[in-house]
C-alpha cells in the first residue's frame, strides 16, 4: 500500500469529514481497551508558539474551546487532552532549550530526553524490538539541541530515504498465506455492509473530485486509489484471507513504498511521521520521535494549507514567523494550523491500522504526545508550557467526548513528560529530569 494514502486521505477538513465513516470500517468493533499501559509512544515535537493566540480560552475540563490556530483538531476532540500553564522553571526559556524534552534542572541526572528514558525503561523490562527508538525529522539548517542521551545531543535522521532504509532494510512483512478460518454468515454480512458504505463514500469523493482544482484533484486521486486497495483488503478479510477469522482487516503491517524526499524539512517531517507509524504497525520499534522544524532556523514554503488555495506561507519558521512578524502573526497561525493537520492525520492513520497483535487498532495501544522546546516563542519564555495528549494509550488517558483541558497551575512541566513514561509502564521515574523535584506524573490526566 502506498505510504501516503492514509495521510492524504485526511488532508483537508472537508475530506476528513467525508472520510470519517470510512475510517471506522477498519475497526470491526468499538475499542475495548482496558486500563493499562500503552505499548507505543509517538512524540510529536515542534517549536514554541504564540501562547496568547494558541491558548483555548473558554475551555473547561470536559470541553475544549478551539480557536483559529487549533480548530483543525476539532474532528478528534474526543481523543485529545490539552494541558497548559506548566512551568519549565527556567529550563525551556529559549529556542532549542534542552529542558523541553529533558525535564528540569537535572542535578545528579544526566541530560536525557524523554523518548530515550522511555526506551531504556522498556528495554530494562524485557521489551525487545529491532530498533530501540527512532529519532526522525528536524532540519540541518542549524545545530541540534532537542534530543539528548548522557549529556550528548543526538541528531535525528533527517532524510526520509535514510529513515526508510534504517527501518525497513532487510524487513519482510508477515505472510498472509497459510491456514485460514472460513468466514461465518455474520462475517459475510458485516463485510457486505462495509462494502456498501465504502461504495457510498467513493461516490461522494468522486463528486467532490469534479469541484477541485488540479493540485487537490491529484491528491484526491490518491484517496480514490486507497479506497480501491482497502476494498480489496475487505474482500480478502471476508474470504478468510486476512489474519485471524475474517472478523476484521489484516494486521496493519506492510512495507510501504520508498518515499520521495520533499524539497523542505517540514514536508520531510510529515513523511517521517508516516514512516514512524508504519514502524509501529510492524512492531519494529515501540518509541518514535518526529521533530518538525529546528529551534533556530528552518525554511518554510507551504501552499494550499489545509486545502485553502489562499493559505500560502513562505519564510523562516523562527526568525520570520516568530520574530519579524508582529501580532497577529498570520504566518505562524497558518503554520500552526498545518502542524495541527499533521497531528490529526497521525491520529486518523493510527485508527485505520490494526495493532501487530491484532487485539484492536494501533491507536488503542499508542500514546501520542505533542511537546515543544519552549512556551512563548516570540518572547522566549518557558513558564507556560503546553502539551497535547492523544491516543488510546491502553486506557491510560481519561476521555471526554468534547475533549479535555487541564491547567497545570505552574507545576513543573516535567510532570507531563513523566506522565508519558508512566503511560508506557515505567514505574521508576527517579532517573529523569530534575533529581531534586517530585517525580510525580500529572494529576487528573490518567484513569
Amino acid at each position: 500500500m502506498a505510504t501516503f494514502s492514509r495521510r492524504d486521505l485526511v488532508r483537508g477538513a472537508t475530506l476528513a469529514t467525508i472520510c470519517a465513516p470510512f475510517l471506522n470500517l477498519l475497526n470491526p468493533s468499538p475499542a475495548r481497551a482496558a486500563p493499562g499501559k500503552a505499548k507505543y509512544f509517538l512524540l510529536f515535537f515542534s517549536n514554541g508558539t504564540d501562547v496568547a493566540a494558541w491558548s483555548p480560552k473558554g475551555s473547561t475540563e470536559s470541553n475544549i474551546a478551539f480557536n483559529p490556530m487549533t480548530e483543525i483538531l476539532a474532528p478528534i476532540k474526543g481523543d485529545i487532552t490539552i494541558v497548559e500553564k506548566l512551568d519549565s522553571k527556567g529550563t525551556a526559556a529559549g529556542h532549542g532549550a534542552p529542558g523541553g524534552l529533558c525535564g528540569g534542572t537535572w542535578g545528579a541526572n544526566p541530560l536525557l530526553s524523554i523518548e530515550q528514558f522511555i526506551s531504556d525503561g522498556l528495554t530494562a523490562a524485557g521489551v525487545k524490538t529491532p530498533i530501540a527508538n527512532l529519532l526522525l525529522g528536524g532540519s540541518n539548517e542549524a545545530a541540534q539541541s532537542t534530543f539528548y542521551r548522557d549529556n550528548t545531543v543526538l541528531t535525528p535522521i533527517l532524510s526520509p530515504a535514510a529513515a526508510y532504509q534504517a527501518i525497513f532494510s532487510g524487513f519482510t512483512p508477515p505472510s498472509t498465506s497459510g491456514p485460514t478460518t472460513p468466514p461465518t454468515a455474520t462475517d459475510t454480512a458485516r463485510s457486505n455492509r462495509r462494502k456498501k458504505s465504502l461504495e457510498r463514500i467513493k461516490n461522494e469523493l468522486t463528486q467532490l473530485r469534479d469541484t477541485l482544482g488540479a493540485t487537490e484533484g491529484k491528491k484526491l486521486d490518491l484517496h480514490l486509489d486507497s479506497l480501491a486497495q482497502l476494498r480489496a483488503r475487505i474482500d480478502g478479510s471476508a474470504n478468510g484471507l486476512g489474519s485471524g477469522s475474517g472478523a476484521g482487516p489484516a494486521t496493519g503491517c506492510s512495507q510501504p513504498g520508498k518515499p520521495t524526499p520533499a524539497n523542505q524539512a517540514l514536508l520531510n517531517s510529515s513523511i517521517h511521521l508516516d514512516l514512524a507509524i508504519n514502524a509501529f504497525a510492524c512492531d519494529i520499534t515501540r518509541v518514535a520521535a518526529v521533530q518538525f522544524g529546528n529551534h533556530q532556523q528552518c525554511a518554510v514554503e507551504l501552499t494550499d494549507i489545509n486545502g485553502d488555495a489562499n493559505a500560502d506561507i513562505k519564510g523562516d519558521y523562527h526568525n520570520d514567523f516568530m520574530h519579524a512578524d508582529s501580532a497577529p502573526r498570520t504566518r505562524l497561525l497558518l503554520l500552526e494550523r498545518w502542524l495541527c493537520q499533521q497531528f490529526l492525520s497521525a491520529v486518523q492513520k493510527l485508527k485505520s491500522l490494526r495493532a501487530p497483535d491484532d487485539s484492536g487498532t494501533l491507536y488503542d495501544q499508542t500514546l501520542i504526545l505533542w511537546a515543544r522546546d519552549m512556551a512563548d516563542a516570540p518572547l522566549h519564555t518557558g513558564d507556560d508550557m503546553r502539551f497535547i495528549f492523544a491516543g488510546g494509550a491502553g486506557g491510560y488517558l481519561k476521555k471526554s467526548d468534547n475533549g479535555r483541558y487541564l491547567q497545570g497551575g505552574g507545576e513543573p512541566h516535567q510532570r507531563a513528560l513523566l506522565s508519558a513514561a508512566e503511560a508506557m509502564g515505567i514505574t521508576n521515574l527517579s532517573g529523569f529530569g530534575d533529581s531534586a523535584s517530585s517525580h510525580v506524573p500529572l494529576a487528573n490526566l490518567s484513569t
